[in-house]
């Protein structure tokens, strides 16, 4: 008789109480052996995700985080390139400090060419370092009215070259130019600068930054 056999034969001959007793120690074995297994790795993994939840939110919280700063960053790098961008544009033309010069003197000598304003000097300054930049200056003297200079000031402001006065002086005095015609004539002293991209040679008198 095979062993399968001699044990289907002790069980047969046992009680029914000791056929009940059997069963319930087998499933017990059973209902063990299926939670050592199966029942408790399977919550130990749950109780394991569960616990590590928060900490993966956590992390996503801080990507999330640094990619917004990211943005920030991004648009404050943009921005900044925009308002280069146009400093750059401001800055007066020229390969050299004198080629800025000539062509900032371009630049005013429009501006006073009015009826009542009679340039008597203009003279191109020394330039100044200012940083990385050359500051180039003109100084002009000129008869203008009180309008004119009011003018003048306002069309300074209103240049796309980013432009300054650094001096201004004033006097005023009545000029007749006929009996019946009293006009009010300024005497102006002005120095007006700009800034130049063109490399400053350090030796050049003038060329220390104030």
């Amino acid at each position: 008789m095979s062993a399968a056999g001699a044990l289907s034969a002790r069980i047969s001959g046992l009680a029914r109480r000791e056929k009940a007793l059997l069963a319930a120690c087998l499933l017990f074995v059973t209902v063990f052996t299926a939670a050592k297994w199966v029942v408790i790795p399977r919550y130990s993994e749950y109780r394991g995700n569960r616990t590590a939840i928060p900490a993966r939110r956590a992390v996503i919280a801080r990507y999330e985080t640094l990619r917004q700063g990211q943005d920030r960053v991004d648009q404050e790098l943009l921005d900044q390139f925009e308002r280069m961008k146009k400093w750059e544009g401001g800055l007066l033309v020229g390969e050299t400090p004198s080629a800025a010069g000539v062509f900032l003197q371009g630049l005013l000598k429009p501006l006073t060419e009015r009826a009542d304003t009679r340039v008597t000097s203009i003279r191109a300054l020394p330039p100044v370092k200012k940083g990385p930049y050359a500051e180039v200056g003109v100084q002009m003297q000129f008869q203008t009215s009180t309008e004119g200079l009011a003018m003048l000031l306002a069309d300074l402001s209103r240049q796309t070259k980013i432009l300054r006065v650094r001096k201004l002086s004033a006097t005023t005095g009545a000029h007749y130019a006929a009996q019946s015609t009293r006009r009010e004539v300024v005497a102006v002293s002005m120095v007006v600068a700009g800034l130049s991209a063109a490399p400053l040679d350090e030796k050049t008198p003038g060329g220390a930054e104030e």
